[in-house]
Formats: C-alpha cells, structure tokens, sequence
C-alpha cells in the first residue's frame, strides 16, 4: 500500500528545471523527518516564534502576537499539509483541510478534516494529526502546518483546535499558516487551563 508521502515526493520531485536548487524535503525514506529539523535549500530552521530568540529575517525581538515571515522549512511542512488535504473527507462542506504535524522525534504526522452526517461526530485535520501522533506515543512537538480552502488564504485553526493543541504545546508553539507563522499563543491568548 502506498504511503501518503511517496505522493508527497511524486509531487514535489517532479522534474522541472527553474534554475534553483533542488526542493528537498527533510524526510527519510519512512516518512521520518530528518533531525535536527532538516535542511531545506541548507536553509535550517528553529521554529521559533518569538523572543526565545531572535529570527534570522527580524533581528528585534517578538512578541507571541507577531507573525514570522515563512522560510524554507516551513513551506515544506506547509507541502505536506497541502499535500494531504487531498486525502480529506468533506461531503458536505466541501472545504478540505490538510495538517502536517512535526513531533520533535523528527516524524510527521498528517491529518485531514473527516465530516459526518452528525456534524459533532466530525474531527478537524489539525486534531486529526495531533491523534495520530499521540496514538503513536508522541507527546512532544515542534511544528504545526496548517492548508485548507484556497491554499493562498491562511486557514486559522477553529476554537476548539486551539483549546486542543494548548493541552499539548507551550505558548510559543508555532502554527505555520499561508501568510506566516504564528504563535500558539497569540491565536488563543487566554487558554482553559486547569
């Protein structure tokens, strides 16, 4: 049976010469993203979203509010997740969401939105991805890349999804939408905490 990312590569190793460096995704021959967090165009990326550092392309310090131009490394998360989307069942909205989720032991997890008849009885692609991964014993992650809809128009997680991620990720999580990449913290800056 084929694996979702022989697709992935198929569509981004096409043979097409536009006078750049070869695209390569970060992923091993199992779908495992390589650590540290791979190297796109040698382009290496911290998925940093505010003042634990300092980003290459801003040198002054952010804040979890601000949102972070996209790099290589992110648009490659941001190709799986468009990638997957694919994949989604969305009978009745017809609006397909793809997720690709970065565990910090380098694998990739993706997901994809399932609509039902019983509209409660579905799942968003971001929730989606976090439950194949915690299934799998992850618990610790780097990255989320979100595509749905237009791929150009960034697809902010619901309410719900960003209760969700805040059980498992810090403040300072990255969301990796079209337009950037924004913290966890700034999409929901007033988390449930118990």
């Amino acid at each position: 049976m084929p694996n979702v990312f022989d697709n992935i590569r198929d569509f981004l190793f096409r043979d097409e010469d536009d006078g750049e460096d070869d695209f390569e995704l970060p992923l091993d021959e199992s779908g495992k993203l390589i650590r540290p967090i791979g190297k796109v165009r040698r382009v290496k990326h911290s998925f940093r979203t505010h003042s634990t550092g300092q980003h290459p392309s801003n040198p002054q310090p952010t804040s979890l509010f601000d949102v972070l131009p996209l790099d290589d490394e992110a648009r490659a998360l941001l190709t799986i997740a468009k990638a997957v989307r694919e994949q989604a069942y969305a009978k009745y909205s017809q609006f397909h969401v793809g997720a690709a989720l970065a565990a910090k032991s380098g694998k990739v997890y993706a997901g994809v939105n399932i609509e039902n008849a019983s509209y409660p009885a579905g799942i968003c692609a971001e929730r989606s991805a976090f439950a194949a991964a915690i299934t799998a014993g992850e618990r610790e992650f780097s990255a989320l890349a979100i595509v749905g809809g237009d791929p150009d128009v960034p697809c902010y997680p619901c309410g719900i999804c960003r209760q969700f991620i805040a059980e498992f990720c810090p403040a300072d999580f990255p969301i990796i939408l079209s337009d950037g990449i924004y913290a966890l913290g700034g999409l929901l800056p007033h988390g449930f905490e118990l």
